[in-house]
């Protein structure tokens, strides 16, 4: 609970000092839609595609590093055997390098820490890992991203959870 509430918390700083900054001053905001693919080790090892509306809030120090704040809640559950999946939430802090290869398109990895609270067969579950990934984006104006990701979440013995996503960046 502590990590969610510091991830909140610092969201929300972030959010609030768009509003006092200078016209393009490098903080982002962003939506994408997310299907998670979690490969349970339970019995029957039943695996479960959840989806998951993400929201971003970032700072883009030039055009090579952006650190962020991801926020993704369920919006449909997942059954396998006989075992319900949902996801309550998932929460990601990420440093995000990228290399551009034309003037639009680039291509970057992301690292960080990711928490998700989880209901598997009735049960709770708040998972915790380190996590990574890889994606793509299209700037299709100075203000305007596409973009398409993976990002593996969890990494644990029981569970490893995997997100793809896709969506659009606006810059303030």
């Amino acid at each position: 609970m502590t990590f969610f509430k510091a991830a909140v918390c610092g969201s929300a700083f972030l959010f609030f000092s768009v509003f006092s900054q200078a016209q393009d001053s490098g903080y982002y905001g962003a939506g994408a839609l997310a299907q998670l693919n979690v490969d349970a080790e339970l019995d029957g090892s039943p695996s479960f595609t959840p989806h998951v509306i993400n929201l971003m809030l970032g700072y883009r120090y030039n055009n090579s590093l952006s650190a962020e704040a991801r926020y993704g809640f369920g919006v449909n559950s997942s059954s396998d055997n006989g075992v319900k999946f949902e996801t309550d939430y998932a929460a990601s802090l990420l440093a995000k390098p990228r290399l551009y290869l034309s003037p639009e398109v680039a291509l970057y990895v992301t690292g960080g820490f990711s928490r998700g609270k989880f209901m598997v067969g009735g049960e709770d579950k708040t998972l915790n890992s380190l996590s990574y990934g890889a994606g793509i984006q299209y700037d299709r104006n100075p203000r305007t991203t596409y973009f398409i990701d993976w990002i593996k979440l969890i990494d644990k013995d029981e569970y490893t959870i995997n997100s793809l996503n896709i969506g659009v960046t606006y810059r303030f």
